[in-house]
């Protein structure tokens, strides 16, 4: 398959690439080296994810987001086209992670102890925080554990949140698998467009189910292979129709009260739902302090 660079070629004379490292559902992705800030990650947005995703409100929220220096945010420093061989590419650069992502952990681990999961929790809310803070509010539109950064540079693990709005694309009909993907995490109102700080809230609560349990909340059966991003979006529709079991079922170390924490980010009906990470960051603090 042909890549968009090859190691060595050189973006707007300031960004020379170092190596591919993955593909997404909105482009391609690579180690560049800056010419004075040294090693970034640049993203190159695919034609169809450009023509298709709202590119003004991501490189309206991408601005806001180049201001905010923060520990549990993977820093953006520029929003950027370039053209190759005639054709114009929109780009995104973004700091480098010296570790890997939540998902590739817990395809390790499985499961995380308690306290871990509740210290990479705290740090992914803490950044949605900042910018559930903002005015008007980001919402990151993707949380899941593929955006969720774990940096080792420190004695402390910490959790970074990553690509902020590029769940904005529409181009779910070649990418089924990924929407399957992509649909687990999201919350009942997305189904219908509507993304709201809640959205995101109740993505993290899967997350968090997700790190103590092992498992998602609900099962859902995709594995006569649905037809199209439709059929999954109603299986998961109605996988969700029953309560999921609180988490201690499946996780000795989980109290009642973190029980009830994670059910009520879960909650299907926005107004019982935490309505920020504030919100739901505050709850988890308060339970650690009670223990």
């Amino acid at each position: 398959m042909s890549r968009i660079f090859s190691k060595g070629d050189l973006i707007n004379d300031t960004y020379t690439v170092q190596f591919f490292i993955g593909q997404g559902a909105f482009g391609e992705v690579y180690r560049v080296s800056h010419k004075y800030l040294g090693t970034l990650v640049l993203k190159v947005f695919k034609q169809e994810y450009t023509r298709q995703a709202d590119i003004e409100t991501i490189v309206r929220e991408a601005k806001i987001l180049m201001k905010l220096t923060h520990p549990n945010i993977v820093r953006v420093f520029e929003t950027n086209t370039f053209e190759k061989s005639g054709v114009s590419y929109f780009f995104m650069t973004m700091g480098f992670v010296s570790g890997e992502t939540l998902a590739q952990l817990l395809i390790r681990k499985i499961s995380l102890p308690v306290p871990i999961a509740l210290s990479i929790q705290k740090d992914l809310l803490t950044g949605l925080h900042v910018v559930h803070s903002q005015t008007p509010p980001i919402i990151h539109r993707d949380i899941s554990p593929d955006n969720v950064l774990l940096s080792y540079e420190g004695e402390k693990t910490v959790a970074m949140l990553s690509d902020f709005g590029l769940a904005q694309f529409a181009d779910y009909e070649s990418q089924i698998a990924r929407a399957a993907g992509k649909y687990i995490y999201f919350a009942p109102e997305c189904f219908w467009d509507t993304y709201v700080p809640a959205s995101d809230i109740f993505s993290a609560g899967i997350v968090l189910y997700r790190m103590i349990t092992g498992i998602h909340p609900w099962d859902y059966n995709f594995d006569d292979g649905p037809e199209n991003p439709e059929d999954i979006a109603t299986r998961i529709i109605s996988a969700r129709k029953h309560a999921p079991k609180r988490p201690s079922f499946y996780a000795d170390g989980c109290s009642a009260l973190l029980d009830d924490v994670i059910l009520k980010a879960l909650q299907q009906d926005l107004e019982y739902r935490f309505h920020n990470a504030g919100e739901f960051l505050e709850a988890l603090t308060e339970l650690e302090t009670s223990v």
